[in-house]
């Protein structure tokens, strides 16, 4: 690709208001962010990218934790209790899906979030326990629509799991490394399902694996009361400390949900360099709980957004629900602003899960899209604000992704 030199009136820039910001861009990344003119002798055969009035650039939305085939869900599970979500929604009709079904379910997913603004998603998949064609009808989704694919390939041996979703410690390693060998642009990392979904054996050989393998580990952890419950029951411990009996408990950890976690265990991920992905829609869904967001920001454990049950797949909603309810949870209003709910779905969310996104930056890839300010209320507010609180999907007009136009609304065509 020929460099691109983008100038836009307005940007987001970490959170913040710029003004005539430029940049250019190369080889999908940012290559260079300086004034136009300078660009222009250092780009001379750079074709120019210009946004006047009227619209804003804002980094690429990061959602760090999907469930995409879960869009099939909707008006079906709502307002089950969790058990009967997962047993009359989730175990009935994901297991049955074909790749053919998965492909097509995951390309309208995708496409619903480039239109929101997300240009990264990890996808947590679970259908590997016939083989690999179901992950690579994921991949192939995401190719076509353009979106960047963290996959985060599912180990799971529960024997109370669908026969779908559960594989041998063995069968499971080899098949995901076919799936990095084949497919590197799939950003392919493990995901033991859970301390209740995969057996300890194979949650401490996905340890192993990610050692080997240098990728994150993702599980879920702590998401739900019963979860602590029974690990104590069964194990004598909390799920995160489980976790590190394990021995992975470390920087490659990606800590889905977080919630019924203890004010030592916070210390625990912060120690260990470990990373957390908040999920708000879903787990208000859920009936789940609050993860202490605010408190492990404060201790410098790196904080996600994801979709996760894809409710509705809007990285806006989860920002809007991510700052109201870190205000609730402390009753205090000011307790936790729009510029930090922001970085949660950009910068900070591609620290979490190693993503060279989420932000105009030299060496970032130029992920970014752009948001029409007619369609913001109240806009002589700040911009930040403006996009976490009162944003909707509709309020963006393209997605970029490498600096390539990967999805646009109709007012914009």
């Amino acid at each position: 690709m020929s460099a691109v030199i983008v100038r836009a009136a307005l940007a987001l820039v970490d959170a913040k208001e710029r003004t005539g910001f430029c940049f250019a861009i190369q080889d999908e990344r940012v290559a260079a962010i300086a004034p136009f003119e300078e660009l222009r002798k250092r780009f001379p055969n750079a074709a120019v990218r210009e946004y006047g009035a009227g619209v804003a650039l804002v980094p690429g939305f990061i959602n760090g934790h999907s469930h995409a085939y879960q869009i099939l869900l909707r008006g079906i599970g709502d307002d089950l209790p969790f058990a009967r979500w997962r047993d009359e929604a989730l175990y009935k009709i994901i297991p049955e899906l074909s790749p053919e079904d998965v492909h097509r379910t995951f390309a309208t997913a995708f496409r619903e979030m480039l239109a929101g603004g997300v240009t990264t998603v990890t996808e947590f998949f679970y259908l590997n326990g016939s083989g690999n064609a179901h992950a690579e009808a994921v991949i192939q989704a995401a190719r076509e629509t353009g979106i960047r694919l963290v996959l985060a390939r599912c180990w799971m041996d529960a024997p109370s799991a669908p026969a779908q979703f559960r594989e041998s410690i063995d069968t499971a390693a080899d098949r995901t490394r076919e799936l990095m060998a084949r497919f590197p642009e799939a950003n392919i990392c493990v995901a033991p399902h859970s301390v209740h979904g995969a057996s300890h054996e194979m949650i401490r050989a996905a340890g192993e694996f990610a050692r080997e393998t240098n990728c994150r580990l993702h599980i879920h952890v702590a998401e739900a009361a019963y979860e602590g419950e029974q690990t104590a029951a069964q194990s004598g411990t909390t799920p995160l400390r489980l976790l590190e009996s394990l021995g992975v408990l470390d920087e490659r950890l990606v800590a889905i949900h977080a919630i019924y976690i203890d004010a030592d265990e916070k210390k625990m991920l912060a120690n260990a360099q470990a990373s957390v992905i908040h999920n708000p829609v879903t787990n208000q869904y859920l009936g789940d709980g609050i993860c202490d967001v605010a408190g492990l920001l404060a201790l410098g454990v790196p904080v996600g957004l994801g979709t996760d049950a894809n409710v509705n797949a809007s990285i806006m909603d989860e920002m809007r629900a991510a700052a109201l309810l870190q205000k609730l949870s402390r009753r205090n209003a000011g307790s936790f602003d729009a510029a930090r709910a922001f970085r949660l779905a950009t910068s900070v969310g591609a620290q979490a899960l190693g993503v060279e996104a989420g932000d105009f930056r030299a060496g970032a890839y130029a992920d970014y899209t752009v948001v029409d300010l007619d369609r913001l209320t109240a806009p002589a507010s700040p911009l930040v604000n403006a996009v976490v609180y009162r944003a909707q999907s509709a309020s963006i007009r393209e997605t970029f992704i490498g600096g390539v136009l990967k999805a646009a609304s109709e007012s914009s065509s």
